[in-house]
């Protein structure tokens, strides 16, 4: 798909997320158009005929409304906003089983959020899911040279290097739950993360609060391990992955009902050692949900790109709920 049928899909699609259908025959797409929505979601053709009418376009356009909270459409935000849609729309046209979107934070909310950018990437899936949803958040890793980069400069460098998100691995899993990638300029803080989630709970309704996983790879697998010394009774699950595993000083104690998955390469300097000894002191705290994985022969980028493909993360996550104390 060139660039310009992927904003045209974009545009088709923002319409369809928005638009009344009172005047249905006065907004119908043109027969191309409409083939293009086809191609993206089959399902929408309900009567098996290989097109689509003004029913199913609308029975459509209704069923991803229900899975779309409003305060999550794409907003205006800043300049160049137009690219960061039309960069979007082609990440999302490689996609079938999830739909992204940008979110901005509220002014007064990312006040409070330290050097967290305003813009974050809301993962849901397309297919609509009855009940109350999962969500996972992942915390994207990173040094100076990233973080002084802008949203859309880092949307460019992962696409260019193949660096895989919390949004790549929900299309790969295919299960029903919504996925944050919040983005940040300088390290993450923990109780900046524990703002951020206060705020997405009450804000996302369709959440399940007992089923709060977090990730992370790299820098990110450092924040979701500190992340969870600090809040563990938050999460049902976490999985700190790419990073040197903590400090020998942390309190694991209290990770102990907290199941943990940590990955590493194997070639990645001196992660894999340090993964193994979290485990290690995770164990000898009593902790009897804890996994590991070495990918062998991999370094840290292609570590990263194993971690994002490992479809069983998804899987063990949602099998557990939040331990309430």
């Amino acid at each position: 798909m060139n660039k310009q049928h992927t904003t045209l899909l974009f545009v088709i699609l923002a319409l369809l997320a928005t638009a009344p259908f009172s005047n249905a025959q006065a907004q119908q797409p043109s027969e191309e158009k409409l083939a293009q929505i086809l191609k993206r979601f089959p399902d929408a053709d309900t009567n098996k005929d290989g097109k689509l009418d003004t029913k199913e376009l609308q029975q459509l356009r209704q069923s991803r409304k229900r899975n779309t909270h409003p305060s999550a459409a794409p907003q205006p935000t800043q300049a160049g906003d137009e690219k960061l849609n039309q960069t979007l729309a082609g990440m999302n046209a490689r996609f079938k089983n999830v739909e992204m979107e940008l979110f901005e934070w509220p002014s007064e909310l990312h006040a409070k959020l330290g050097k967290m950018t305003k813009l974050a990437i809301v993962t849901r899936p397309v297919q609509k899911i009855e009940g109350k949803l999962p969500l996972l958040i992942n915390l994207h890793g990173g040094g100076q040279r990233w973080w002084d980069k802008n949203f859309q400069q880092q949307l460019d460098i992962s696409a260019e290097m193949g660096m895989k998100r919390g949004y790549d691995l929900a299309e790969l899993a295919g299960k029903g739950l919504i996925v944050l990638d919040p983005n940040t300029a300088e390290r993450w803080v923990a109780d900046s993360l524990d703002t951020m989630l206060d705020y997405v709970l009450e804000t996302f309704p369709e959440i399940d609060k007992d089923r709060v996983y977090v990730m992370g790879y790299s820098a990110g697998g450092g924040a979701t391990w500190r992340w969870i010394n600090q809040s563990a009774d938050r999460f049902a699950a976490a999985a700190p992955t790419g990073f040197t595993g903590g400090s020998a000083k942390d309190d694991v104690k209290k990770l102990a009902k907290l199941p943990i998955w940590g990955m590493a390469g194997g070639d990645d300097g001196k992660n894999p050692a340090g993964i193994r000894k979290m485990v290690k002191r995770l164990n000898a705290a009593g902790n009897m949900n804890v996994k590991h994985t070495e990918f062998e022969g991999a370094d840290h980028r292609s570590g990263s790109k194993a971690v994002f493909s490992t479809v069983e993360l998804v899987d063990w996550m949602l099998g557990f709920k939040r331990h309430k104390q």
